[in-house]
């Protein structure tokens, strides 16, 4: 794809985003935000005051910002939501093409990357039918992927941790990442003292707040194990409120399998795979989940993509935008295409490192 086409291309689904954003009147999730501001502004303790917040307090300072820009129109604080997470996959769409430079792609490949990610209707949706900011922490890892490629762990390790940091602290769906970034096999990593920094700097954003320790525990770190949102495998098999930290366990092995499973892969490659790993582990599935594998799938184009994106595009259109298709996709479905997308990235893993030739070509890119 030439620069002109992109741009043309790109213009138009901001476009498609602004007017998706422009309709949206938000959700329970927007209204919990809002509240969130006003607690803030007011100079509350939102673990306190509040079960509907389940993030650090960085993003409590950022919808307080805009809360306090927008009050009291509602609508318009949806609105500023919009446009927030709208940049940020813009900002994510050209990290993504200046990360497949660095993976040795042509310009025309890069430019397709990023607008594959800018146009995938799951990423629109999240962004501007749902009013999520799963897009701001994904922006920040990829800012970090994108050090790590330009010798940033060897050279620059500060800024790579610096990224990481931010994205934990904006949302903690990141967290497994990070120890993608430790020491690799015949790469270069960043230390024991640099990967524990960004835990560090996330459970030090909580010590002002340190007296609703309970809330914080509950609600913000044990939320999804809690089975707020029952799907994936809770859809699959029903266990007393105790024995789901089975599933928790199975969750933790999974993503060490991922880890290890990925520690002969380009970076982002291997956050593709653990994104994957962590949808197919999940107990419960929230819908804004679903944007996960998207960014950095898109620096892989296959029929995995593909399908995930149908499916999870016509079970999340379905729920946010109330589209009556004439082919219903359920949370199940959508499950089950990260599922076989999960099985065909693991096939593509070992059949690369059964070709001695495309494995060692693999190992010069870091």
């Amino acid at each position: 794809m030439d620069r002109r086409g992109f741009l043309i291309l790109f213009a138009l689904v901001l476009v498609l985003r602004l007017s998706i954003a422009a309709g949206f009147r938000g959700n329970y999730d927007s209204e919990s935000f809002r509240m969130v501001g006003e607690l803030t502004l007011s100079g509350q303790n939102v673990y306190a005051a509040t079960e509907r917040y389940n993030y650090s307090p960085v993003w409590a300072c950022i919808v307080a910002g805009l809360w306090a820009l927008a009050r009291p129109s509602f609508s318009l604080f949806v609105l500023l939501l919009g446009l927030l997470q709208i940049g940020s996959d813009a900002a994510s769409a050209l990290l993504l093409s200046r990360i497949a430079c660095r993976l040795g792609r042509d310009g025309d490949a890069a430019r397709g990357a990023a607008l594959l990610f800018f146009a995938n209707p799951v990423s629109v949706l999240a962004s501007c039918a749902h009013g999520q900011f799963d897009g701001l922490a994904i922006l920040l890892l990829l800012a970090a992927i994108l050090s790590a490629l330009d010798g940033g762990i060897v050279r620059r390790p500060a800024r790579v941790i610096a990224w990481l940091s931010a994205a934990l602290l904006v949302k903690h769906v990141t967290a497994f990442h990070t120890l993608l970034f430790w020491r690799r096999v015949r790469r270069p990593g960043l230390s024991d003292a640099g990967i524990a920094v960004p835990y560090a700097v996330l459970a030090a954003s909580f010590l002002p707040f340190a007296g609703s320790w309970r809330g914080i525990w509950n609600n913000v770190f044990v939320y999804g194990a809690r089975g707020a949102k029952p799907g994936a495998l809770l859809a699959f098999v029903e266990l007393p409120g105790a024995a789901r930290l089975a599933f928790s366990a199975l969750l933790v092995l999974a993503v060490i399998w991922a880890i290890r499973e990925g520690r002969d892969q380009e970076l982002p490659r291997a956050a593709l795979l653990l994104w994957l790993t962590m949808l197919t582990f999940l107990p419960t599935y929230g819908i804004q989940y679903l944007v996960w594998p998207i960014a950095v799938g898109s620096l892989y184009p296959s029929w995995g993509l593909g399908l995930y994106s149908l499916a999870a595009a016509l079970f999340h259109s379905a729920w946010s935008l109330d589209l009556a298709w004439p082919v219903r996709v359920s949370s199940l479905g959508a499950w089950l295409a990260g599922v076989l997308w999960l099985t065909a990235e693991t096939a593509r893993g070992r059949r690369e490192r059964s070709e001695p030739t495309r494995w060692v070509e693999a190992q010069k890119i870091p």
